[in-house]
């Protein structure tokens, strides 16, 4: 989920690239190249207990997760945790690869899993916090053994700890989150380099790594919001890597004769109704507002149909659709909302998403053809997600979230539970399903209560409007190879060469 309490950060308006530095370091195999590669935005955070995942392409070069997954985003036995099993409907018991160290020399053993578990589990900022609240206890029987105890049965631990990166025990608490954002250690196959403050952040192979060395010798991240200067720094060859093309950047780089890979994401794009207060604490005014709004004209007007309208909440893998959805029903729409020209807000965070601004300006429109009267509040991602965890946004407001494991119970737990990071629509039958389908045995067993989720709250209570999942274009410079990306929004810069 890419949101919870983290500070407001400001994003650099001026943006320095540099060249990047030759000479691998010995015994690393790295070819001499650092690559360079270009964000939409500068990361809110570095520290992966309280950070947005939108980040994890920066501290996830250092910071590795507990359990890898597989192409399929199934978790796999070959990262930190290399085995586990179930010896109990409420007893996991996780065998993790032996030796590992911290780049700072601590030991990534068993006890510093458990540490990382309970610090995602109780701290303040922790934003996995509301899906770890079943966890009644983590212990390390030793140095290669974590059992993890749940309070009632959870059948998905292990694709929780996909998204659980490991941290420094000792390193940690010394420092703090903000102090460990400031310097990230971790076990990954990079070494925190540098930062320039509002301009860049690097990093350097890391030769003691456990498994296979990089190709090059690190990645030097800058960032632009704007998708022009992203494509312009592409073409002059300033930068190797430039992430999140629009389609229509997307399209004139192709013709400029770079290479374009295009990928569905998990990412989803979802509006959210505050059935708390006015005006969507009045039923028929959300399923105004849901009706109002017709996705499949968002997708080919604004992104020319490359992105995948998308009418559910649970379904989280790319390529499925829910059982159930909304279809757009302008006429109706304005029946609902009749001559009362209820005030709406419509919060958006302009500069975080691939044409935010667009979409939010046609999903404005949609509802003052509604009868909505409607006020527009672009503001900075920073602080939507405080006035979000701060139950401080009424109306409407839209951000996107990617399921960092790629289960149904992110977004049932994270949007739809009263305690979630949303709770903009509590009510008892949600909170009954949500903890059924975590007690089920396996994901099959599940996805029946997941759908009827999905029913009740975007078909039946209108609480959210699913919008669309990203095609996530990356362009690559003259000769740049082996940059990977991941449709939970991880990128992988180990084999990355030019």
């Amino acid at each position: 989920m890419t949101v919870w309490r983290l500070a407001a950060v400001a994003v650099g308006a001026a943006v320095a690239i540099t060249a990047a530095g030759c000479g691998g370091d010995p015994g690393t195999g790295a070819s001499g190249t650092k690559i360079r590669t270009l964000l939409n935005a500068q990361p809110a955070t570095l520290d992966p207990i309280a950070g947005p995942r939108s980040a994890q392409v920066v501290w996830g070069t250092m910071v590795e997760p507990l359990v890898n997954t597989d192409a399929k985003l199934d978790p796999d036995r070959t990262g930190i945790i290399t085995d586990w099993k179930r010896s109990s409907p409420t007893e996991w018991t996780f065998t993790m690869r032996s030796g590992l160290k911290f780049s700072n020399g601590e030991a990534a053993d068993a006890s510093a899993v458990v540490n990382t578990i309970e610090l995602t589990r109780d701290s303040d900022t922790s934003i996995l916090k509301t899906y770890f609240a079943n966890v009644e206890s983590a212990e390390a029987p030793d140095a290669t053994t974590v059992v993890v105890k749940t309070k009632r049965p959870q059948y998905n631990l292990p694709n929780l700890l996909t998204t659980v990166y490991l941290v420094p025990p000792k390193y940690y608490k010394e420092k703090g989150p903000e102090g460990f954002s400031a310097a990230p250690v971790g076990t990954g196959p990079y070494l925190f380099e540098g930062a320039k403050p509002g301009r860049e952040i690097s990093v350097k192979a890391n030769p003691d790594y456990w498994g296979e060395k990089p190709s090059n010798t690190g990645v030097t991240f800058t960032w632009a919001t704007e998708a022009s200067q992203r494509l312009a720094l592409l073409q002059s060859e300033s930068v190797d890597v430039a992430l999140d093309l629009p389609p229509s950047q997307a399209d004139q780089a192709k013709k400029a004769g770079h290479e374009v890979v295009s990928t569905e994401s998990a990412l989803k794009i979802t509006a959210f109704l505050d059935s708390t207060r006015p005006p969507f604490d009045k039923p028929e005014l959300r399923e105004a507002a849901a009706l109002a709004i017709n996705r499949d004209e968002i997708v080919q007007g604004i992104f020319d149909g490359k992105a995948v309208a998308d009418g559910g909440l649970l379904n989280v893998k790319p390529g499925t659709q829910p059982v159930a959805k909304v279809s757009a029903d302008p006429a109706k729409a304005k029946q609902l909302v009749g001559s009362s020209a209820p005030p709406v807000n419509v919060t958006y965070p302009a500069a975080q998403y691939t044409n935010m601004e667009e979409v939010a300006q046609a999903i404005g429109a949609s509802l003052q053809k509604a009868g909505f009267k409607v006020k527009f509040r672009p503001t900075d991602y920073g602080t939507l997600t405080k006035e979000v965890a701060g139950r401080q946004v009424d109306g409407l407001y839209m951000f996107g979230a990617v399921p960092n494991a790629a289960v149904p119970d992110f977004y049932a737990s994270g949007f739809m539970k009263k305690e979630s990071i949303t709770a903009n629509c509590p009510d008892p039958k949600i909170e009954e399903l949500v903890g059924e389908a975590l007690e089920q045995d396996d994901t099959d067993g599940a996805q029946k209560i997941y759908d009827e989720l999905n029913t009740l709250g975007v078909v039946e209570k209108h609480c959210y409007v699913p919008l669309y999942k990203q095609i996530y274009n990356y362009g690559l410079g003259d000769g740049v190879e082996g940059v990977q990306y991941g449709a939970l929004n991880n990128f992988d810069f180990t084999n990355a060469t030019r």
